[in-house]
């Protein structure tokens, strides 16, 4: 059933699509992250809507990759006007698993914010049923972006997955290598008359809700100073051009006074340095906190950090 479901879901979401600016039907993908004193952690997220004028519904999954995941239904509601997006999931979860983690049903509380052609739904997330698979006690925060295609395709038979899972739990068990990185060739050649945002994968990388007006950051090279080159843009928009990050901080602010919608904060690798990806430790200050970010940028994806705003 849940197979037929999908399938449908997928021949929906294809034929549905429009121009509207604010049609949310389609693929989005992201994080969903949860923060305490005793660290921060964060997981992907992958939703699929279908829309009808304000009711939305569809499918989450909460996913380390593809073979190990959490499915839920899930319905709720679009304000236009507003731009606000409630959701919630229900009914049994779908899961594929290791045994000493739970699924955890959740509300979303979400804001459309479209920046050029990136589309981002970004904004707070809690457990239904208080417990502890739920974060009660976090700062739990969700930031993903519209995508053309999904990770979780219907061709990929999920429920035959989830059966195969079951049956094999202790082949799952074992941990997961991970395979190494193609080696990039590609170099770039500075042009300091202008800088372009380049076509590359937005990888959003961490969320952080913020009250003040101003963020002040401070960015350094990673570990080892090996000449990685960066370019900033905010909301798309050049902000830093060209700039390399060494052992002493590249330091600026950015502005955060619109608090109806989230803002995008990009970095663009310029070079990969001596030690490949671009890397780099950025220490943000606001609302009297103080957080450490590492940033992971190459010739394919743009390191993304999303700020939204915190009430």
């Amino acid at each position: 059933m849940l197979k037929k479901s999908l399938l449908l879901l997928f021949i929906i979401l294809f034929s549905v699509e429009n121009t509207t600016a604010q049609n949310l039907a389609g693929f989005w993908n992201g994080k969903i992250s949860r923060k305490s004193a005793l660290g921060y952690g964060a997981d992907n997220l992958e939703i699929h809507i279908y829309q009808s004028g304000r009711d939305i519904w569809g499918y989450t999954f909460a996913y380390a990759d593809t073979n190990r995941f959490v499915l839920y239904k899930f319905n709720g509601t679009f304000n236009k006007k507003e731009k606000k997006i409630d959701m919630q999931e229900f009914g049994v979860a779908f899961a594929m698993i290791p045994d000493q983690f739970f699924p955890c049903e959740k509300k979303f509380d979400l804001k459309y914010t479209r920046i050029n052609n990136t589309k981002y739904l970004t904004g707070k997330w809690s457990g239904i049923i208080p417990d502890t698979a739920c974060y009660p006690d976090n700062e739990l925060l969700v930031a993903v972006q519209k995508v053309n295609l999904p990770l979780f395709k219907e061709d990929m038979d999920i429920v035959q997955k989830i059966n195969h899972f079951f049956t094999n739990r202790k082949e799952y068990a074992k941990s997961v290598q991970e395979k190494p990185e193609a080696e990039i060739t590609q170099t770039i050649t500075p042009d300091s008359a202008k800088i372009i945002l380049l076509n590359r994968r937005l990888d959003i990388q961490q969320i952080l809700a913020v009250r003040d007006t101003a963020i002040f950051i401070s960015l350094y090279d990673n570990a080892i100073n090996d000449g990685d080159t960066v370019s900033v843009f905010l909301n798309k928009k050049p902000f830093i051009i060209r700039q390399r990050i060494s052992n002493k901080p590249l330091q600026f602010s950015i502005p955060f006074t619109n608090k109806n919608e989230a803002i995008e904060l990009l970095f663009q690798a310029e070079n990969l340095g001596e030690i490949p990806p671009n890397t780099g430790v950025m220490i943000v200050e606001a609302d009297g906190k103080r957080y450490e970010i590492r940033v992971q940028s190459d010739f394919e994806k743009h390191a993304v950090i999303i700020f939204t705003p915190d009430g």
